[in-house]
């Protein structure tokens, strides 16, 4: 049997408010009669799980929310529902969705049975049989024609290479009209992706986009999850998308699950290829996510979105200097030296620890809360360190003279706008003792602290880079 790791608060539905009340109401009234169990997953997004009767029999649901208010993500939730439904159509296993829920939306879909991360598969044989049979299922999903997806308003490539930036074209055109505060990587990613969007390619599929999500018991695929980022493009992106979920749900080699989808499949993928969707996949999630951080909503788990953001950026820029054949050199870490009280950090985070209550929701706000005290802490004891070489680097790059944060934020923005294709390796080595710094500062910070310890797994020479 595959290990559940969710966790979930029970709900009294006597006393029902908000979000939770009207989630219940929906499927009482969605299936005829209240639900049998209801509760809540916690997470960093809303979520919650009931037992429902279907057809007679009792069946356990998904409602899962959105990411927030204020994401806006290449795809609505009406548009991944409607996926599941094509997915269905084909045979490709996935959870059957029942509907979606405008307040607060979410989708309400069957909870396929098991587990997630087959690397809890103890026995070796059986934790390949499993991953190979995602491939197959992968394979499966790509046969399916576009056009079929295009009837819900999924783009439609008019021919491979258009295809292939679909997602990138669409993430960079929502940061560059919700962006507030100059990122000058976000702007570097999006220049570098635009200019380097391989040609030659000929295959056009449905990409799941977040590769790698699946469901597993024993020794058996249960089905495919999470599609909120897919769209039409180049099957390859697969293999990128599955280095980022290896960074927390480990797959094995990638490059040997890549051959035998071209053994089942006539592809050929190279490693330039997967190099190049490395750098699109995480580089655009990234850009999704900076507008949150300078305009986080009130209720956002704002430290949890800045570890993703870091990590992503780090990764997608890992993409680009190794499709560039680039290794870039770490900075020193940064020097402690507290620019405020240093006790005052540490004593709120063991304050707020401190506050007991039996609600499950409120534990989770004010761990959370706890966590970013420390997170704070850190930035009192290093930032004035970090701040300095960051105006350094700046200057090196821009040739200005700088003296505060915003100034270098728009300079360096400002520089990568003017920039051509030569300073790709300048801006390569510079944004990544940027965003060193800024993952320094993240370290032990929160339940998503071990994206600090993360790279994505490297990928060796293929077969499809021999001429």
């Amino acid at each position: 049997m595959a290990q559940d790791t969710v966790q979930r608060m029970g709900i009294d539905t006597a006393n029902l408010s908000g979000a939770d009340k009207a989630v219940h109401d929906w499927l009482a009234d969605h299936f005829g009669v209240a639900p049998l169990t209801f509760c809540r997953q916690m997470r960093w997004r809303m979520a919650w799980e009931a037992d429902v009767t279907v057809d007679g029999e009792v069946r356990t649901v998904l409602v899962r929310g959105s990411r927030g208010d204020d994401y806006v993500g290449p795809m609505t939730m009406r548009q991944e529902a409607s996926v599941h439904d094509v997915l269905e159509q084909h045979g490709v296993p996935a959870p059957r969705v029942y509907g979606v829920i405008d307040e607060p939306l979410a989708i309400v879909m069957e909870k396929i049975p098991g587990g997630i991360n087959s690397e809890l598969i103890a026995d070796p044989k059986q934790r390949s049989k499993v991953r190979r049979e995602f491939i197959e299922a992968l394979v499966k999903l790509h046969t399916i024609p576009v056009a079929e997806f295009a009837e819900f308003g999924l783009k439609v490539g008019r021919n491979p290479r258009e295809a292939a930036f679909t997602l990138y074209q669409s993430s960079i055109d929502i940061v560059r009209e919700k962006l507030n505060y100059p990122v000058g990587f976000v702007e570097f990613a999006a220049r570098w992706l635009e200019r380097k969007n391989p040609v030659g390619r000929q295959r056009i599929a449905f990409v799941t986009g977040d590769a790698g999500q699946f469901m597993y018991d024993g020794e058996r695929l249960t089905g495919l999850i999470d599609f909120e980022v897919a769209y039409v493009g180049d099957p390859a992106a697969e293999f990128a998308g599955m280095r980022l979920r290896d960074t927390t749900e480990p797959l094995g080699s990638i490059s040997e699950l890549c051959d035998y989808y071209e053994s089942l499949t006539g592809d050929r993928i190279s490693k330039t290829l997967i190099e190049y969707h490395s750098a699109g996949f995480a580089a655009t999630n990234s850009m999704l996510m900076w507008p949150l951080i300078f305009d986080p909503a009130p209720n956002l788990d704002l430290l949890s979105y800045l570890q993703f953001t870091i990590a992503t950026s780090r990764w997608g820029l890992s993409g680009i200097a190794e499709f560039e054949g680039i290794k870039p050199e770490n900075p020193p870490e940064p020097v402690a030296s507290a620019i405020a009280f240093p006790a005052l950090a540490p004593h709120h985070s063991r304050w707020i620890s401190a506050i007991k209550t039996d609600d499950g929701s409120a534990r989770y706000q004010l761990d959370s809360a706890a966590d970013m005290a420390r997170y704070l802490d850190r930035v009192n004891l290093y930032g004035g360190s970090v701040l300095a070489a960051d105006l350094e680097d700046a200057e090196l790059l821009t040739g200005e003279q700088l003296t505060t944060r915003e100034q270098a934020d728009a300079a360096v923005d400002a520089f990568v706008r003017s920039a051509g294709p030569e300073d790709d390796a300048k801006l390569i080595r510079h944004f990544h003792r940027w965003l060193y710094r800024q993952n320094f500062l993240l370290k032990g910070c929160g339940h998503q602290s071990y994206l600090t310890e993360t790279n994505l797994q490297y990928i060796p020479p293929r077969a499809a880079d021999i001429p």
